[in-house]
C-alpha cells in the first residue's frame, strides 16, 4: 500500500464523501486549507495561555515514558519542558478562540451537527501521544510545521494497550502507511483505524472530533426536556393492568404496554424539536 491509495487531490463533495469514505477509510489531502483560514488559526503562544485557565480543559503528554498531566498550567511549567519530546493539547479552542472555528466551515460536506469540539496540540519535535485509535470521526488539520503519520489500513477489533500507563497507547504495532502532513494538509480517520503521529519540527495540529451520542444521554438529555416543556410527560396510571401483574409480577403484557408508552414519546414531534435543540446547544 502506498500513499497514493489514501490521497485525493482535493476535499471530498458530498456524495463521494459518504459512499466511499465515511466510516469506510482514511484519506489525504495536500493544501486542503485556504490562506485565510490558516491565518486565523490560534497560535501556540495563544494556546499555551488558554492552557493556564481554570476552566480549560488541557494536558501535557510525554513521548518517552507516556506520562500525561493535567492542566491549568502555571506559565513556569513552559520553562521546564524542554524542546523536544512533549506535547500540549487544549480541548474546545473553537469555543475559546472564536477565529479558530472558521475551520468547521470548510468541512460543511461532514456531519458538522456531531462535531464534539476543535482540539488543538501544540508539539516539540519527537512529540506524540502513540499509536492509537478512537472511538470517532477525526480530521486532522495540519497548522505551522510538519508531523509524520502512520494510518492504518483496516479497523482494529479487541484492541490490547500498555499496561499502567497514563493514556492509551496499543501495546502491538499495526500494518499502515507513513505519510509526512505540512501546514494546510488534512487527513481523515475514521472510528477504530490505529493511527501514530510524530513531531518533525515544532507544529500545531487541529483535531475535529465527531462524537455522537451514547443511548443513555440521548433518552436522560430528551426525559428532562420532556419534563420541562410538560406536554407528553403524562404519569403512569396502570389503566390496563389485569389479575396477572398482581403481587410483585409485572406481566408481559404490561412490559409492552411500558413500551409502546416509551414508543409514543419518541413518536411524538416533540422528539424532532428536541433533537435539533439538542445538537444545536452542543455546537
Amino acid at each position: 500500500m502506498n500513499i497514493k491509495t489514501i490521497q485525493i487531490s482535493s476535499l471530498p463533495g458530498i456524495e463521494d464523501f459518504y459512499s466511499k469514505y465515511w466510516n469506510k477509510k482514511p484519506f489525504f489531502v495536500k493544501n486542503a486549507l485556504p490562506r485565510d483560514i490558516l491565518d486565523d488559526l490560534i497560535t501556540a503562544d495563544e494556546l499555551a495561555g488558554l492552557s493556564l485557565e481554570e476552566d480549560i480543559r488541557s494536558r501535557i503528554v510525554y513521548s518517552k515514558n507516556w506520562k500525561c498531566e493535567h492542566g491549568p498550567f502555571n506559565e513556569d511549567k513552559f520553562y521546564e519542558l524542554g524542546e523536544e519530546g512533549w506535547s500540549l493539547l487544549v480541548q474546545d479552542v473553537e469555543k475559546n478562540h472564536p477565529p479558530t472555528k472558521k475551520i468547521i466551515d470548510v468541512f460543511t460536506f461532514s456531519p458538522c451537527w456531531l462535531i464534539d469540539d476543535v482540539m488543538v496540540s501544540y508539539s516539540t519535535p519527537g512529540g506524540g501521544v502513540g499509536p492509537h485509535l478512537d472511538s470517532y470521526h477525526v480530521f486532522l488539520i495540519q497548522g505551522i510545521g510538519r508531523r509524520q503519520w502512520k494510518v492504518g489500513r483496516e479497523k482494529i477489533e479487541n484492541e490490547k494497550y500498555i499496561p499502567d500507563l497514563d493514556i492509551k497507547v496499543l501495546a502491538d504495532d499495526f500494518d499502515g502507511e507513513v505519510i509526512e502532513v505540512d501546514e494546510g494538509d488534512v487527513l481523515y480517520i475514521p472510528p477504530y483505524f490505529a493511527h501514530s503521529g510524530k513531531t518533525i519540527e515544532e507544529s500545531l495540529t487541529f483535531s475535529l472530533g465527531y462524537l455522537g451520542p451514547t443511548i443513555s444521554e440521548l433518552l436522560g438529555e430528551y426525559a428532562q426536556f420532556i419534563e420541562e416543556q410538560d406536554l407528553i410527560n403524562q404519569r403512569y396510571d396502570g389503566d390496563q393492568l389485569d389479575k396477572n401483574s398482581a403481587g410483585d409480577k409485572i406481566s408481559a403484557k404490561e412490559v409492552e404496554n411500558f413500551r409502546e408508552k416509551l414508543k409514543a414519546a419518541l413518536n411524538s414531534d416533540q422528539f424532532e424539536k428536541w433533537l435539533n435543540y439538542y445538537f444545536k446547544k452542543n455546537d
